[in-house]
């Protein structure tokens, strides 16, 4: 009797296999790469949240030295995305005025050279992104200062996980009347690095700018 034949695959695997194999690998990444975006967004929101607390606290400790949070409203908001890591946003912009008012270089009058006074250090710098140049000891004295001597202005702001500056609004100090809000408003643009600016004449609630653009915004208060 002719022995019994056997049918033999060749070795390997077929091309129904390898397309299989290959689907549920793409399908791992996809699950695998969802769940990493998903825990790095939600550690930058924890990380903004963080920084504006810490914000927060130093404006609270500032208006406690001088009677008021920081009026910066007569200042522009400079570009929301920094365009260089050696350069900041501009001394006349309000990040970075609101940069040297809670690191003591402004003290409680800040549009007059005769009048600036140096102030305590608010904020703990070291957990915040920089976008500017800071000087070692940040304690320089100006070329042509007035008595005593003060802290020269740094041209810094202060960055959100995202890279984007933080921006704060509040009072026009040469026309304080206009800003009817009882407090400031201070956030992070969030992830799309969209915003609508408050109104002039600041807002009673956070739930005035819930726009569209603001959706992913992220709130120093509530």
């Amino acid at each position: 009797m002719p022995p019994a034949r056997r049918d033999r695959r060749p070795p390997g695997f077929t091309l129904i296999e390898l397309v299989t194999v290959m689907a549920i690998i793409a399908i791992l990444a996809a699950f695998s790469f969802g769940a990493v975006k998903g825990a790095q967004q939600r550690a930058a929101l924890a990380r903004a949240k963080s920084n504006l607390a810490a914000l927060g606290t130093a404006l609270e400790e500032y208006k406690r030295h001088y009677g008021d949070y920081p009026q910066l409203a007569e200042f522009a908001q400079a570009a929301l995305t920094p365009t260089s890591t050696t350069t900041g946003p501009g001394i006349t912009t309000a990040q970075a005025k609101l940069f040297n008012c809670l690191t003591g270089v402004f003290g409680p009058r800040v549009f007059t050279n005769d009048g600036r006074l140096n102030g305590p250090n608010l904020l703990d710098i070291g957990k915040f992104s920089l976008n500017g140049t800071l000087t070692a000891t940040f304690q320089v004295v100006s070329t042509s200062p007035p008595k005593p001597p003060f802290k020269q202005e740094q041209n810094i702001s202060l960055l959100d996980p995202w890279g984007r500056r933080y921006l704060y609004y509040y009072k026009n100090a040469r026309v304080p009347a206009l800003w009817q809000a009882p407090g400031y408003v201070l956030y992070s643009t969030g992830p799309d690095g969209q915003h609508t600016a408050p109104p002039a004449t600041g807002v009673s609630t956070i739930a005035q700018l819930t726009t569209t653009t603001n959706s992913d915004n992220v709130y120093a208060t509530p």
